[in-house]
């Protein structure tokens, strides 16, 4: 039987334990039914927790619901032996393939005895597989996996493996499959075992845990120098853009060849990329359309801001790197408050000496990143070493003698991360109120709308389960950790910002779920679950702390149960 623990939920309650049957006829319906019957609500999915593993299949498919549940890949133990699943996980999502196939098959098996019928692959755990395999199992339409029928270790490593591997733009779960089902005829595959994927889908709608949202409204900014630029380069038609980085039209299916098409192993020379509503999106690179900033960025692997100084140029015909265009003069220097891609060439005791390229144009300045900024991080967190070679977003905070001062510790920076793939953030549909940030760690953020009827958390996520937009901004933030092992990545959490401060500092501590407030002045005590004090908290005081700085209060956490009248009172 496999059970679910959640672990450590505070410093006074003991782990809570939750028996999963085995062989339900709804797997997700019994996890449901078993998380409630121990007086859980869906606002307790955000504590932490593992999964002891039983038997197979059951283990395999409550992991998926419960992963999808919660929102995350959870610890797995099999026999208190733990499974490093999302490390296997992440690391296949990288592994080499040889190219996608001229002929892409409908159907492959990974792992189990060749069933005759359609293309099989071994999937070994205990190395990686040859970059053949990884191409069979990254590009076909669809993939039965027959994981190790008793070896539920290695069944879990052969998921992670296979999952990793098919994680493109979005999760594309594999079929558990036995090996004994019939020669599929069409891509449902109703006959192919359990579909893991629309299994996944299936548990998205029971993660809601409360009412709707609401939003307040506020007045738009009029002055907006640090997006004017950005907003007039996505304003540019995106055909011409995909013209001047050198694409071509097919007349016709309409669509375009997609400009990374030679860099990315396996993309296909045909055309990819349809312009809808002045926005282009490649079916193999995009998890959704593109501006013409944006597809620039993407393509030529500079910052939005870089990409728009480089479309709004005049006189230039072609957007590629021209490094032999040696004439500054030609071009404006980045302005205060640019989001700048900066190549750290030397460290020196007080500071770290860079060097910025004009975007499309290859001409050099000087830059300068002072250690300060990189310091003062939490005692859990190592401090971070730049190394020469390392590539670094920062925001250009001043310019003197030829010399330009960046900062990659700013507030701001996290602000801008997120504007720059949020295009209604850029347009003025939604408004950065806030931002408090730890860097190397974590920033929380607050938008507001500017006009009625707006998600705006879910315009900076990205309409879509897979949080493209909030994905793509971490990368723009980490962009000097992505390879770099010995460096965590700083995590961004949007908060809905509101004109009462009650309900701003009950949105500001989410993730957790705050079940009542008090405020005196500028003090404040929340109260939280028991199985969600430690999130509460966070990290040596890392969410409370955000929270204050968002909402200008001190924040003190207590669990449900707590007079938080006295506790106020005792409050200095």
């Amino acid at each position: 039987m496999s059970r679910v623990v959640i672990t450590e939920p505070s410093a006074s309650a003991t782990p809570v334990t939750i028996e999963l049957p085995d062989r339900p006829a709804d797997h997700i319906a019994a996890l449901l039914e078993a998380w409630g019957a121990q007086g859980l609500s869906v606002a307790d999915r955000r504590s932490a927790m593992r999964l002891e593993a039983g038997s197979l299949p059951d283990a395999l498919i409550y992991y998926v619901v419960l992963s999808e549940f919660v929102n995350r890949w959870v610890d797995v133990t099999v026999n208190r032996v733990p499974v490093n699943f999302e490390r296997v996980y992440e690391e296949s999502r990288t592994l080499p393939d040889a190219g996608r196939p001229a002929d892409v098959p409908q159907w492959a098996q990974a792992g189990g005895d060749d069933p005759g019928h359609m293309p099989h692959v071994v999937v070994e755990t205990a190395e990686d597989p040859a970059p053949e395999t990884v191409s069979m199992i990254r590009y076909a339409y669809r993939v039965r996996m027959v994981p190790p029928p008793v070896r539920t270790k290695a069944a879990f490593v052969t998921f992670a493996r296979v999952a990793g591997i098919r994680c493109g733009r979005q999760r594309r779960l594999p079929f558990l499959s036995t090996g004994r089902e019939p020669e599929p005829h069409d891509k449902k595959g109703d006959d192919q075992g359990i579909d893991l994927e629309r299994l996944r889908l299936q548990v998205i709608p029971h993660r809601k845990d409360g009412p709707p949202q609401t939003y307040d409204v506020v007045p738009p900014r009029r002055d907006r120098p640090q997006y004017r630029k950005l907003s007039e380069a996505n304003a540019e038609p995106a055909t011409s853009v995909l013209t001047r980085l050198g694409c071509s039209q097919d007349e016709e299916s309409g669509e375009w060849t997609c400009p990374r098409a030679g860099r990315r192993p396996g993309h296909p020379r045909k055309p990819s990329v349809r312009v809808e509503k002045n926005r282009a999106r490649c079916r193999t690179c995009d998890a959704a359309p593109l501006t013409s900033a944006g597809l620039v960025a993407a393509t030529l692997d500079v910052t939005p801001d870089e990409a728009a100084s480089l479309i709004l140029e005049p006189g230039r015909t072609a957007i590629r790197p021209d490094p032999a265009h040696r004439r500054p003069e030609l071009v404006a220097p980045p302005h205060l408050g640019t989001l700048v891609t900066a190549y750290v060439s030397a460290g020196r005791p007080n500071r770290f000496d860079c060097v910025i390229y004009d975007a499309g144009v290859g001409h050099p300045r000087e830059a300068t990143i002072w250690r300060p900024d990189t310091a003062n991080l939490p005692a859990d967190v190592a401090p971070l070493h730049l190394q020469p070679g390392d590539v670094v977003t920062a925001l250009v905070m001043a310019a003197e003698g030829g010399t330009y001062e960046l900062s990659i510790d700013a507030p701001e920076l996290a602000a801008r991360a997120i504007a720059s793939h949020v295009p209604e953030i850029v347009e003025g549909a939604v408004e950065v109120v806030a931002v408090a940030r730890k860097p190397g760690n974590r920033a929380k953020v607050a938008v507001a709308p500017t006009v009625p009827n707006l998600n705006t958390v879910g315009v900076c996520l990205g309409k879509r389960d897979n949080h493209y937009r909030l994905h793509a901004a971490h990368r723009v933030l980490n962009r000097h950790r992505w390879d770099r092992s010995d460096l965590t990545w700083e995590r961004l959490e949007i908060i809905a910002f509101a004109a009462d401060r009650r309900r701003y500092l009950m949105n500001a501590m989410r993730p957790v779920i705050v079940s009542d407030v008090r405020i005196r002045g500028r003090q404040s005590v929340v109260a939280v679950s028991g199985l969600q004090y430690r999130g509460g908290v966070g990290r040596g005081g890392l969410n409370a702390e955000l929270a204050g700085r968002l909402t200008d209060l001190n924040v003190h956490v207590v669990a449900e149960g707590e007079d938080l009248d006295a506790a106020i009172h005792r409050r200095p």
